[in-house]
This record gives C-alpha cells, structure tokens and sequence, in this order.
C-alpha cells in the first residue's frame, strides 16, 4: 500500500491535539515535513510531531516533491494563496474550515481543485459525527416523516484574551468574521449534509462585546428544495455550553441535546426511544480516514470544495444582508 506522505502548514492547537496524532495513527500515512511561519519554534514543532523536516516558508513545503498531501491549519485568511500554491504543485489538499474568507475566494478554489487531479476537501468533521449519520438514516427511513424543520444552536463560552494564541479568531482581518465563521460553519454544513440542496438564505448578526470587530452572536435561516428550512443560531462569550440539533418531521421529531456527546431523542409513532452515539475521541481521525480512502479510491472526498462553497455563500448573506433566492449561485 502506498504510504501518503504528509506536509502540514500551521503548528497550532488543532494540529497538536488532532491532526497530527490522527496522521500518526492512520496506516498508510506520514508527516512528512511541516512549515511553520516562526522559525524559531520550527524545530520543537518538527520533533513534536516528527516531522522530517521543515520549512519557515509555506511555499517551500508545497514544493517538496517528496510530499503527496498538504494539511493548511492557518488563519482563513491565508488559506486561498496556500490551497491554490499546493494544488498547482499537484499535492491533496485537506483545509481547515472554514475554506475562504468569502464566497469569491471558495469559488477560485473550487475551479482549481476541478482543474486537476488532485483531491480538495475542507475539515468539517461533524459531517462524521456518528449522531449526525444517525439523523441522516432515521429522516430517510421516514421514522419521523417528511422533515419539516431543523434547528441547529450553538453557545460557546470561550473568548480569548488579547494574549491567547487564538485571539485572532476576533481579528477580522484574519478570521473572515467570528461565531458564525468559527463554528456556526460546522452547523450549516451538518445542515447541507442532511436537509440537500438549498434555495435561499439570510440572516442576521449582533456584536456585544466591544473589544473585537466581529459578531458575537448570529442567526440564520435556509430554504430548502424539498421545501423544509433549517435555522442556525450561535453564540459566544455567554455563560453556558450548548450544541442541541433538533428535527421536525410530519409525524414525530428527533433531538441531539449535545452533539459531541450524541444523545439522541427520537419521538414518533412508536413512542419515544433514546440512543447515545459520541463522537470519536479524536474528531478529526474519521475525516482524515475518509479524505484518505477518497485518494485512494481517485473519487472527490466527501466533504469537498463545492461544500465549502456553499456554506460561505450563506455565511456570505448574513454578513452582508443580501439574501440569495432560487437561481442565484454567487
């Protein structure tokens, strides 16, 4: 079996804490080198992850001719130039999401992924989620009837102080926007893979807080062709936790009250059950595995650039109050 070498842009808390060890778990992979753009920490990152070698400059890794695959766990703002660098030099590329800092930029990204060979795909893991394939079989088998609705919300409490390494998650200049950019994204992808093709959307955003320039709070709604709509509504810097997805259908209703944890509530002609399906301990193994055997099998993974896409157009309509409706694709 061919062994996938690796190189990962970006030595942060997600590369440390998932991507690396899911890498180094998976047979068949290897990180290979890695770039970071502080050179004096370059080395500590190589021997952390045990990395090969590495690179102060981004652009040197995607031209390493020994690599097959590229990881970019960097600021949204900088993922266009180094997803663009890394398909011309012929290498997979896996993005953290969200793909773009808009949807003009995820539209580039997506030409040139479909231009070659190379596989493109953005890390929304929750697409894995075993609650959520759970949600996906029971609306199909009509347990629940048509869907009518879905309600995704999302509180988180974390609000980095100016010297946390993270704190560029309110810069907008770096992260595009805030809640709804962090992980309201996660939310509208969940509700792409389960409710399908979207016809409209809009919103709204809210900023509380007045040390940063973007929203903390945002909510949003989507149509959908099979009529159903879905709403998403995040939050950041209150004082709860919350991550509740709940569905409506024509004859009963199913409700994960917390998504990572997978408890599951179903309600329907046969009374009401619950399950409980947890997410993997490492979230970002099952995505890394799928985008792996999607190479493998010379196929478009399944969480790709056109989805990556799609949830920034809808992003795109709440930040600027422009509501798309049937037809419109910009």
């Amino acid at each position: 079996m061919h062994t996938l070498k690796w190189g990962i842009i970006g030595c942060g808390d997600i590369v440390r804490r998932r991507v690396a060890p899911a890498l180094a778990t998976l047979p068949g992979c290897e990180i290979a080198a890695v770039a970071r753009r502080n050179p004096d920490g370059l080395d500590d990152c190589c021997r952390e992850l045990q990395a090969g070698r590495g690179h102060a400059d981004w652009r040197d890794l995607v031209q390493d001719a020994a690599l097959d695959a590229v990881y970019i766990a960097t600021p949204v703002s900088v993922h266009c130039e180094q997803v663009l660098g890394a398909l011309a030099n012929g290498k997979h590329v896996l993005c953290e999401k969200p793909l773009g800092m808009d949807a003009a930029e995820c539209r580039q990204m997506l030409a040139a992924g479909r231009q070659g060979a190379a596989a493109l795909g953005v890390a929304y893991y929750r697409h894995y989620y075993p609650a959520v394939l759970r949600l996906k079989e029971i609306m199909a088998s009509g347990e629940i009837g048509d869907v009518l609705s879905m309600t995704l919300t999302a509180c988180e409490t974390f609000l980095p102080e100016e010297t946390h390494p993270r704190r560029w998650i309110l810069d907008k200049s770096k992260a595009g926007g805030g809640s709804l950019m962090d992980f309201g994204c996660h939310r509208i992808e969940i509700l792409l893979h389960l409710l399908g093709r979207e016809t409209a959307a809009g919103g709204v955003w809210g900023n509380v807080y007045n040390d940063h320039d973007v929203e903390d709070t945002a909510t949003l709604a989507v149509r959908f062709e099979t009529g159903a709509t879905g709403v998403v509504s995040v939050t950041r810097g209150g004082t709860l936790e919350r991550d509740v997805v709940q569905v409506q259908g024509t004859r009963g209703m199913a409700q994960v009250d917390h998504l990572n944890g997978g408890w599951l509530t179903v309600t329907g002609d046969a009374g009401t059950r619950q399950e409980t399906l947890p997410c993997h301990a490492n979230p970002h193994l099952p995505l890394i595995e799928a985008f792996c055997r999607a190479i493998g099998e010379k196929r478009p993974p399944d969480v790709g650039a056109e989805t990556g896409w799609r949830v920034q157009r809808i992003i795109d309509a709440v930040y600027r109050n422009t509501a798309f409706t049937d037809g419109d694709m910009s």
